[in-house]
């Protein structure tokens, strides 16, 4: 039998489903199909949700208490949980760096069992800055050192461990995956009317919304305003408003926006081109759909971004907080639609041959077992 996992996450279907929620979810999937018995311990929390599912052959189990977000709080229960169940799996894996992500490893080691700890993000926004304000984090750290391997999804976060004192010989650069043969262009890019730009992210700073509604503004200064439309889709933020900020800018006829999409296929089958002008992300699971569906992407080098987006080969990196440059960009896709067309067809291929998740999850197979063997 394979290594057998248990990975733990604070939010799992059918609950909240941000970026490390859906890598987490559809890598167990794949795990299974590899031959892994995979079990996930998640927080009971959506309405209707069953305490014990068994989803694509994925064991799901839903407590009724807090898993571990804060150091010095809530670690009983779910160390508890962990010392009964040890029969039934051989590693832990913890997605993001909080509470639980110290718990495990401090298990693992109890146990006899082996640690990995995936960091999603790293800089302003990353798992370990916010991680080292909480009280207790130098202890932590040390814990956390101790873990069999940290993942690093991206070169960046790669650097941020080696400064935060992980041993090299425990990071493991393994990147985020996309299922290509679901997110693959079955219907021909929609005729060329207005160019359709789309943006798929919460509506937050991080993401960059206010330099896509000033790039807007300059696009209309240059007479483009009869030839593009920006939709933005994702969840709103009360402190944040955005419509708002497109009265004030005379943007608001150009820009629409709408709540996440759950057929998210049929958004980007609608689209002529991606925008992502974040100011920090991990590797973003929409860049990697939208590559996948062939969209032409516009994006900030930050983070995981560069290790998927070569400039001017399969995309076009602009720099954050730059609206004149993502104006520039928006208006080259605008008016080169042979440029988006290739721009497009060698995104496609880049993930087919390097962020498939099939490869991805044999990665991960390939570390489970190594690190399971270590001790054979």
């Amino acid at each position: 039998m394979k290594p057998r996992g248990l990975m733990i996450i604070h939010h799992f279907r059918p609950g909240s489903a941000g970026g490390a929620e859906l890598q987490a979810e559809r890598l167990a999937k794949q795990l299974v199909q590899l031959g892994h018995p995979i079990q996930v311990l998640t927080r009971l929390t959506a309405p209707g949700a069953l305490p014990e599912e068994t989803a694509d052959g994925v064991q799901i189990h839903r407590v009724p208490y807090l898993l571990p977000y804060w150091i010095t709080r809530d670690n009983a229960d779910t160390f508890q949980y962990l010392v009964r169940q040890r029969h039934t799996y051989d590693l832990l894996h913890a997605h993001l760096v909080f509470g639980h992500a110290v718990v495990a490893v401090v298990a693992a080691r109890c146990l006899g069992k082996k640690a990995i700890v995936k960091i999603a993000c790293a800089g302003e926004y990353g798992d370990l800055c916010l991680f080292s304000k909480f009280a207790g984090f130098a202890a932590a750290l040390k814990v956390l050192h101790q873990a069999d391997a940290v993942v690093a999804i991206s070169r960046e976060v790669e650097r941020e461990l080696l400064q935060y004192g992980f041993p090299a010989h425990r990071i493991v650069r393994i990147p985020n995956g996309v299922d290509t043969d679901f997110f693959r262009r079955t219907q021909p890019m929609p005729e060329r009317g207005k160019t359709q730009f789309i943006l798929i992210g919460r509506r937050h700073p991080q993401k960059g919304i206010d330099t896509t509604l000033l790039a807007a503004q300059r696009l209309l200064a240059q007479g483009l305003g009869d030839q593009f439309e920006i939709r933005l889709y994702g969840a709103d933020y009360a402190e944040h408003d955005y419509r708002a900020l497109a009265r004030d800018l005379g943007v608001v006829e150009h820009v629409r926006f709408f709540p996440f999409e759950r057929d998210i296929r049929a958004v980007y089958h609608s689209a002529h081109a991606f925008l992502l002008p974040s100011r920090g992300e991990g590797m973003s699971n929409s860049l990697l759909e939208a590559m996948a569906l062939e969209l032409p992407v516009i994006a900030t080098p930050v983070s995981g971004t560069p290790d998927v987006v070569d400039d001017g080969v399969d995309g076009v990196l602009v720099p954050p907080d730059a609206p004149a440059a993502l104006a520039a960009a928006m208006a080259r896709v605008i008016a080169d639609p042979a440029f988006a067309h290739q721009l497009g067809q060698r995104a496609r291929r880049k993930v087919e041959t390097q962020f498939a998740l099939p490869r991805v999850a044999q990665q991960y197979s390939e570390l489970y077992a190594r690190l399971c063997a270590a001790d054979a």
